[in-house]
């Protein structure tokens, strides 16, 4: 039609005003997704189109993009990019108030009271197309209890690129209940949310770790007790976007068969005992010292059933050694020995929200069980090293 030809022939003069505060913190959202050194020069760029008397802004580094969009007095509609770690640093330097984006053919002029910058164009129509919110939601949760899960597990997935499904997460959502689960082949943590609503059609995904921390840190940025998270699963199946508010972050999915952790889960044990978690904590940051200069971080872990006591020690070879205790309670079982990696033994401790944890285990090669005495939804497996 005319008015789309219009349009086209004079979408070089985006003219919008906004407010300082909401642009700077839309472009710190978008942040997550820009690309620090891109091959393609467009993907350091912020795409900024008007939609709906709304400005949106996209970025993308082809893993994850983010859009968000905010209040905007639009005197001509329009859609371009610019830099946008420039454009961020620039409006950030800005007092609170009113600012005018103008578009003069290849430059964008940014203008407030006292300030004035231009900023080149890399055209609207180079910028990757992002997916956008289709349907229904498949997943309709409270945004906190979400950022908690990933908080609770993430931490446990892999890192090494040749074993790309250990990267990601499991995300399993059937009835009323969603798990998270992340392994590296040596630990697993995993942590239940019983939702809402049942659900209609049941989901298996595995979404990259990086992906979902930035969901983490938008929702913990952002959410209030009573923010919402919507979560879309995009058509194609490869691709799942998250809604929070105004802030849409999408992730493409990781192929492949997620292993079936089930069988890790250890079923009986022969010891257990609690200990306060600062007070392990405390050892575990002195016997660390010595660890860390051992191959796989890894210290001696033995638990004195008589003396109600774990003593933890690490041995460097030509270097020194140390021997920590600590008291435990609710002690039951034989006296126990194995190795731990000491990093994964902290990482844990940091996952679990009460003043004690428990710790489980069913013999010296069995897998080592942590779980939190108040939260019976969170489990953290640890694969336990030999001796010498």
């Amino acid at each position: 039609t005319n008015t789309n030809l219009y349009k086209y022939i004079n979408r070089e003069n985006m003219k919008i005003s906004l407010i300082q505060e909401n642009l700077a913190k839309a472009l710190l959202h978008i942040n997550k997704a820009v690309s620090n050194r891109p091959n393609i020069p467009v993907l350091a760029n912020v795409l900024l189109e008007t939609e709906k008397g709304q400005l949106k802004l996209s970025a993308t580094n082809l893993e994850i993009g983010v859009s968000s969009w905010i209040g905007a007095s639009v005197a001509e509609e329009g859609s371009i990019t610019v830099s946008a770690k420039l454009l961020a640093d620039f409006v950030n330097s800005l007092k609170p108030g009113k600012i005018e984006l103008i578009q003069q053919g290849q430059t964008l002029v940014v203008k407030s009271v006292d300030n004035t910058a231009e900023f080149f164009i890399i055209p609207a129509d180079d910028f990757p197309t992002l997916p956008e919110v289709e349907g229904e939601a498949s997943l309709d949760l409270n945004a906190l209890q979400f950022a908690d899960a990933i908080a609770s597990t993430v931490f446990a997935a892999g890192t090494d690129e040749s074993r790309p499904v250990l990267t990601g997460a499991l995300l399993t959502a059937e009835k009323k209940e969603l798990s998270v689960v992340a392994l590296d082949g040596f630990r697993l943590s995993k942590k239940k949310i019983t939702l809402d609503n049942a659900l209609s059609e049941a989901i298996t995904e595995v979404v990259p770790a990086k992906a979902l921390s930035e969901v983490e840190k938008l929702i913990k940025d952002t959410a209030n007790e009573e923010s919402r998270l919507k979560i879309y699963l995009m058509s194609n199946r490869n691709q799942m976007l998250f809604k929070l508010d105004d802030v849409e972050l999408t992730t493409r999915l990781i192929e492949g068969k997620f292993p079936n952790y089930e069988d890790i889960l250890p079923s009986e044990k022969l010891l257990t005992f609690k200990i306060k978690k600062s007070d392990f904590s405390d050892t575990l940051k002195v016997v660390s010292i010595f660890a860390r200069n051992v191959v796989g971080n890894k210290a001696r872990f033995k638990v004195d059933t008589t003396e109600e006591k774990l003593m933890l020690a690490a041995n460097v070879i030509d270097l020194g050694n140390n021997e920590s205790t600590v008291k435990v309670k609710n002690l039951d079982g034989d006296d126990f020995e194995a190795g731990f990696n000491v990093r994964f033994l902290s990482e844990m401790t940091n996952a679990i929200k009460s003043d004690d944890i428990i710790f489980e285990s069913n013999g010296p090669t069995a897998p080592g069980v942590f779980l939190d005495p108040d939260d019976k939804d969170f489990i953290h497996v640890i694969m336990p090293m030999r001796l010498n």
